[in-house]
């Protein structure tokens, strides 16, 4: 019996009557509920920055894309049309090179056929060929160039 009367007479913890006062807890929630207010505001605020600054990165990226991609496009068509000459209405493609060695060809059938041997073996027949050969290069480069 005398350990039942110790162990009554022990008292237990007994919280404050301030700490669990309905008053003090809707002040610690209101607290609580502050912090977590500003730290969604400042969450709210981070995700509209991150918002702009990659909605301006997209933008400046497509920009940049769509200017290569005109570049690229003119330059295309550039290339499409360096080789064209207009007769009429319709436009023709012409390879200058191989209408040199055409010409040296006739020239140089009509001159075995004509059995003028002396011209095409002399030193003066192949420097043509050579000069006018050097003179489509150049003004197939001028002509590329122009613009």
């Amino acid at each position: 019996m005398r350990a039942v009367e110790k162990r009554l007479s022990i008292k237990t913890f007994v919280p404050d009557a301030d700490i669990s006062s309905p008053e003090k807890e809707r002040s610690v929630d209101n607290i609580s509920q502050n912090e977590i207010t500003e730290k969604l505001q400042e969450i709210d605020r981070k995700l509209t920055n991150l918002e702009k600054t990659t909605h301006e990165t997209h933008v400046i990226d497509i920009d940049s894309i769509k200017s290569q991609l005109s570049y690229i496009e003119n330059r295309i068509s550039k290339l499409e049309k360096h080789n064209e000459i207009t007769i009429g209405k319709i436009k023709v493609p012409i390879e200058f090179s191989g209408l040199a060695a055409t010409i040296v060809m006739f020239a140089t059938g009509y001159l075995i056929y004509s059995n003028h041997w002396n011209i095409i073996r002399s030193s003066y027949y192949p420097i043509l060929v050579g000069i006018l050969f050097g003179a489509v290069v150049i003004g197939k480069f001028i002509i590329t160039n122009r613009k």
